[in-house]
């Protein structure tokens, strides 16, 4: 009980939801790409286990370090702890959820920047929620438009190369991975300036800074993933509304 006591609840809470996930997981079972003879498919489970074990084991150390000290016993940081808390619950069962339904690039982009903008605002905080819903809108539409350009060029290269229009090593796994990348790197350093630029005019205090970060990570790491997961490893990753 005494261990209990000194820590926060915040990485336990993280700690059971991703044993959770891992059961869920599990218990779906995995897919394969149609037409995958060779094998090189690993499956829709791999990215949903990988993320979920990487949530436990960080979860994990900071339940082990991240002591309570006095001024979280004092009363005002814990109400704070409890909304981030009912937050990352609620947020992570609808992810699960939805996921399906949804699709990868919607499901995870809303979550990162919900839960990035509520940690950073340290709280939850009623004020912000048309400011957060603004964001969450704004984002995926960003993240949809590079996303999709991404995935024209990624076609073109590999039609391309296969019809010799282009040497067939830029069709290759590596090359349109690579030369994507790039090219979606390009075009997130243009919204990250532009961004920078059109919210100079606000106070440095504003939260309209914190919720323009929050979704820049958001839409920068669930892009990444999808790169990595779907075309580097051709992990089959679940659709949903965004289906091209």
């Amino acid at each position: 009980m005494s261990l209990l006591k000194n820590r926060k609840p915040l990485p336990l809470a993280f700690m059971l939801l991703s044993v959770l996930y891992f059961i869920y997981v599990v218990s779906l079972g995995s897919s394969r790409m149609i037409g995958d003879e060779i094998g090189g498919d690993p499956g829709g489970m791999l990215l949903p286990l990988v993320l979920s074990i990487f949530m436990f084991i960080a979860s994990t150390i900071l339940f082990i370090t991240d002591r309570a000290d006095d001024a979280y016993r004092s009363g005002g940081v814990q109400r704070s702890q409890r909304g981030l808390f009912v937050l990352t619950i609620v947020v992570s069962i609808l992810y699960v959820a939805l996921m399906r339904h949804v699709g990868f690039i919607i499901t995870t982009n809303t979550l990162l920047i919900t839960l990035t903008f509520a940690y950073m605002r340290e709280g939850v905080k009623r004020e912000d929620l048309a400011l957060w819903g603004g964001g969450v809108v704004g984002s995926l539409v960003l993240l949809i438009a590079i996303y999709t350009i991404g995935r024209r060029v990624t076609r073109y290269l590999l039609l391309a190369s296969r019809q010799g229009v282009i040497p067939k090593f830029l069709g290759s796994n590596g090359m349109t991975f690579g030369i994507t990348l790039v090219l979606v790197g390009i075009l997130f350093a243009l919204v990250y300036f532009a961004g920078k630029k059109l919210f100079s005019r606000y106070d440095a205090a504003a939260p309209i800074h914190a919720l323009f970060q929050a979704g820049f990570i958001a839409m920068v790491s669930t892009e990444l993933l999808y790169l990595i997961f779907r075309q580097l490893f051709l992990v089959e990753l679940v659709r949903g509304l965004v289906s091209w």
